[in-house]
């Protein structure tokens, strides 16, 4: 995989949501590291604040401000500041997103269900609606999408998630092939595969799904990623490497790479 020291993103402005920690706040480094102007995002003022700080501290031109993904007014107002701060934006990241209860479908709260929904392939339809009439204007524009665990096949207790994942890819490629005459545009998904976070980390089990989740560690240790791997990836897809690639799942842990881990594994346990 291509370095961040042999992709530039000098020029360029990124709106990256739910970058104040995990996956969104590597690809904020690395993106900045990269030349980019960095527009952070959170529900949390206070983290937004301490990471556009840290940011700065690394050198990097970086703004931020709260931000609810799953409240449209918000995503709106989290533009409008970039454009402020930045008179454009170039490249647009849906990364915001929440697990849910980790429980059978008939387990979890109605109010649960709807809210990984609601933050997840609503917030990722949002961020698109609202930057994609200025990229339009300017004919340029990368719009990376975050996908998940159940984007191929439904995670079991993972339901609601595993939906809004899939739902996320779907919406990608609908809007890659209603804007395929619009060369300068691009919406691509990007999959990270299982990686350490606080929400693999502090999943709440429901019901039976509590003995299932015992067997999460080993399947992280055989198939996990890390977040800088993932932002890494990121860095190409947001970068001039990827022109013209519309539609299209970029994978971390594609399924040769899942093979030859389970490979592994399989011959360290004999």
């Amino acid at each position: 995989m291509m370095g961040r020291k042999t992709i530039s993103l000098r020029g360029r402005v990124a709106v990256i949501t739910g970058s104040t920690r995990g996956i969104g706040r590597a690809m904020a480094e690395c993106f900045g590291t990269a030349g980019a102007r960095v527009v952070i995002s959170s529900s949390r003022p206070e983290a937004v604040a301490a990471t556009v700080e840290q940011l700065r501290a690394e050198g990097i031109d970086a703004t931020g401000m709260a931000c609810d993904v799953a409240d449209r007014k918000q995503v709106e107002q989290l533009f409008v500041h970039a454009l402020s701060m930045y008179r454009q934006v170039d490249i647009w990241v849906n990364n915001a997103a929440i697990s849910g209860p980790f429980g059978r479908t008939l387990d979890v709260p109605q109010a649960d269900w709807e809210r990984v929904i609601q933050v997840n392939l609503m917030g990722t339809y949002y961020g698109c609606v609202t930057v994609l009439p200025h990229m339009l204007e300017r004919n340029y524009g990368k719009v990376i999408n975050v996908t998940g665990g159940g984007f191929r096949r439904a995670q079991r207790f993972l339901g609601a998630y595993s939906v809004s994942k899939a739902g996320v890819v779907r919406l990608t490629e609908s809007m890659a092939r209603e804007h395929a005459k619009q060369s300068g545009l691009s919406f691509n998904v990007l999959a990270p595969g299982i990686v350490p976070t606080d929400m693999t980390n502090e999943w709440e089990a429901l019901g039976e799904a509590a003995e299932a989740l015992q067997a999460f560690p080993r399947i992280k240790a055989i198939f996990g990623t890390t977040a800088e791997e993932t932002a890494l990836l990121a860095l190409k897809m947001a970068s001039s490497t990827t022109d013209g690639v519309s539609g299209k799942v970029f994978e971390v842990m594609p399924r040769h790479r899942s093979l030859w881990r389970l490979l592994q594994a399989a011959l360290k346990r004999r």
